[in-house]
């Protein structure tokens, strides 16, 4: 392993506290919830004060770059085993390069596997469906990984119990750490009072997956119209799901009130969020539990703009609702359990306003990618000696 204490970042030689490494497997202009976390991450660490270096692989293709907050060196996309080489490549020039990092993040524990030749403390990241799919040599690698992690961050309680099913001698080394929202918060309070005029208009966005059960959602939403409800639905998002979402929408009779919208940017996802009165992610896990929704970046957001949210009881989401408070938590196997707090939330346009406002204060004392950062790193023992592996407790 390589390990020079001589040469870490100081203070004055990159950012006021020295350098952090962020290693991820996605980036942007790819689409799902990595590419968001990578670079939540990189602006987390660069306001805590460190210097930032993230390294990425994306279909943008093989660049470098330096943003307000971070450096970015983009290795491409490609077959993976050219990706890795690629990336262990620009990992060894960085460290050639100095100043060394003070820690390396990797986002998942696939981007980790980078990070194995170099001896300072290492955080990983899991989100839940990462951990729980692999097998056979995949899985022998992922434990390799966080055995040598110094810290293994769940982003969830429901991502760490999966973890620790496969691998309970992780306990006292990995914590919870929520994440942080996107949203802007453009949307002030007189603007969230205002909403419940005219045909409500519900949300969903994120990647059209079978986990997030939208099939039980249009279900939902044709029952509320057969009620008399007047509403406008629209999706936002990409995914292998979607042509069987329009074919439902088609056969349900839906053309007129629900819009399949695609693929949006940060600034139409903003104002989609700007405009709604209800965020409807009724998710469900798949594949025995395996496959389920780890933190729900969308829900977070959605609460941050002060709407209320109908949210599935399995997985993460379910985490950041308080039921009947500042949404609903409901039973996405169930049909009628949607459609019925769906209903409540049309029939009381205030009662989804105070749920709405409730949940953007929720949000705004509970959910922070600086203080997720500050999980990531607290008491980590930094690399001034040899590595040392420290327990550490479990934070919500």
């Amino acid at each position: 392993m390589f390990h020079d204490p001589s040469r870490f970042g100081r203070p004055g030689t990159a950012g006021s506290r020295g350098v952090v490494w962020i290693i991820a497997r996605a980036f942007t202009p790819d689409g799902g919830s990595g590419p968001g976390y990578a670079r939540a991450m990189a602006s987390a660490y660069a306001e805590l004060g460190w210097a930032v270096s993230l390294f990425a692989c994306s279909t943008a293709g093989r660049q470098q770059t330096q943003s307000g907050a971070y450096q970015l060196t983009d290795v491409g996309s490609g077959r993976p085993w050219l990706v890795q080489l690629r990336m262990l490549c620009a990992l060894f020039a960085a460290w050639c390069r100095g100043p060394l990092p003070a820690a390396i993040h990797a986002c998942s524990w696939r981007a980790g596997l980078a990070a194995l030749p170099f001896a300072v403390p290492l955080v990983v990241t899991v989100h839940g469906r990462d951990i729980a799919r692999p097998t056979g040599l995949s899985f022998r690698l992922m434990r390799f990984v966080l055995d040598r992690a110094t810290r293994v961050v769940a982003v969830s309680e429901a991502a760490r119990a999966l973890l620790l099913q496969r691998l309970p001698h992780l306990a006292d080394r990995c914590i919870v750490a929520r994440g942080g929202t996107t949203a802007a918060r453009a949307t002030d309070r007189r603007a969230i009072l205002s909403r419940g005029t005219g045909p409500a208009r519900i949300l969903t966005t994120g990647r059209l997956l079978p986990r997030k059960n939208i099939g039980s959602a249009l279900m939902a939403v044709r029952a509320a119209l057969n009620s008399g409800h007047a509403l406008h639905y629209r999706i936002a998002g990409d995914g292998p799901d979607r042509a069987r979402l329009q074919e439902w929408i088609d056969e349900l009779g839906l053309r007129d009130h629900v819009e399949l919208l695609g693929a949006v940017d940060a600034i139409e996802l903003q104002r989609l969020r700007a405009e709604a009165d209800i965020f409807l992610h009724p998710q469900i896990a798949l594949d025995q539990g395996a496959d389920i929704e780890g933190f729900g970046f969308g829900v977070a957001d959605a609460m941050a703009e002060g709407l209320l949210c109908i949210v599935g009881r399995e997985g993460g989401p379910a985490e950041l609702i308080r039921d009947g408070e500042t949404g609903f938590v409901v039973d996405g196997r169930s049909k009628d359990a949607i459609g019925r707090a769906l209903d409540a939330a049309l029939r009381h346009p205030a009662l989804r306003t105070a749920m709405g406002l409730r949940a953007r204060q929720w949000v705004v004392g509970n959910l922070s990618w600086r203080r997720h950062g500050q999980l990531c790193l607290e008491e980590l023992q930094m690399p001034t000696g040899p590595l040392a592996v420290q327990p550490v407790r479990v934070a919500a």
